[in-house]
């Protein structure tokens, strides 16, 4: 079992926000087993839905039947929960809604992939079931296995992110499923697989830094890699496809792919009332409210305007509407 502090925040489930069907898969060569359950890591369907938040622990045998969360330098590795792509593979998953290039979307990304890289630990040892996320370091330093990503709007037209210059699949950022609960010495909140990480934050970020102190950086996010699809200049897409890089000397692995939320997106709709477009309505909004009362609502998108949001002007000086929707919180809600 998970020991857990009582969370400030969570993340609010939903499966839509994962990939939800396995369009095609090909298994390529080089697919291991499970040294515990002797399966081979082969089941496409492992990659749909939330990435793994809680793994076994694999160092020797006394502690296979202990799970212990997902960390920096412990990702998820058995055959249940993530597929390997394998020398000459590919995997092809689709969403079951656009995902949209969205301007309000955390540094601009739209979608994350969940591998499982790890950091390396600074004194090359294993996590246990006995392991301290406030005494264990990492190396600065990570094994990964990056595939190559596509993505398609209709299965059929599809844009590759260069290998060279791109983000890549199974790389930077390791999963985290939960934040490290400093007070109470344990792992605490869920953390949010649709969030991406900061990408200010590194590999070298992890150097003689304790897990505890890596999980920190992480904020309210679970990692992955996350990717742009404006720069192929679409405004979704809903298939997602990792491919073998045969350059490199490993084999890819899955656990997730995940929508990026933000406020305003098709699960998280702005209430009325809320004038200044972050998914509550606050004082924040009563006070905008009221230095504009009386202002002019019919804008018409001009750099100059208080509201550039033509198809909002309406609701934005509606002191009924804010009344009416006092404290609702959509997205983000503490």
């Amino acid at each position: 079992m998970i020991s857990a502090a009582l969370p400030v925040y969570a993340y609010d489930y939903d499966a839509s926000d994962f990939a939800a069907e396995v369009i095609s898969y090909t298994p390529g060569g080089d697919i291991k087993f499970d040294v515990i359950s002797f399966q081979l890591f082969n089941d496409p369907y492992t990659a749909l839905g939330r990435p793994s938040r809680v793994t076994t622990v694999h160092s020797g045998t006394s502690g296979e039947g202990v799970d212990a969360p997902v960390n920096p330098v412990h990702p998820a590795w058995r055959a249940y929960q993530v597929v390997t792509v394998g020398t000459g593979g590919q995997l092809t998953l689709k969403f079951d809604h656009p995902v949209s290039n969205d301007t309000k979307n955390p540094y601009g990304a739209d979608f994350i992939i969940f591998g499982n890289a790890r950091i390396h630990t600074l004194d090359g040892t294993s996590w246990s079931s006995t392991s301290n996320p406030e005494v264990v370091q990492g190396r600065g330093t990570i094994f990964a296995e990056p595939g190559i990503v596509s993505v398609s709007a209709d299965g059929v037209t599809w844009y590759t992110y260069d290998q060279t210059s791109d983000p890549r699949a199974d790389a930077f950022a390791p999963t985290v499923g939960y934040e490290w609960d400093d007070a109470n010495d344990l792992w605490g909140a869920e953390l949010d697989p649709t969030r991406p990480l900061d990408p200010n934050v590194t590999v070298a970020d992890t150097n003689e830094k304790t897990v505890a102190e890596i999980v920190a950086t992480y904020g309210r996010s679970a990692g992955g890699t996350a990717f742009d699809i404006s720069v192929f200049g679409l405004d979704w897409i809903q298939y997602v496809r990792i491919e073998d890089d045969p350059t490199i000397g490993g084999t890819t692995e899955i656990d997730a792919v995940a929508d990026v939320s933000c406020c305003g997106d098709y699960r998280h709709p702005q209430p009325l009332g809320d004038i200044n477009g972050d998914c509550r309505v606050d004082s924040a909004d009563l006070a905008v409210m009221s230095a504009h009362w009386l202002a002019d609502a019919t804008g018409n998108g001009d750099a100059g305007d208080v509201y550039p949001d033509d198809s909002n002007m309406v609701n934005l000086l509606d002191l009924a509407a804010l009344a009416e929707n006092w404290m609702r919180c959509t997205f983000d809600c503490d």
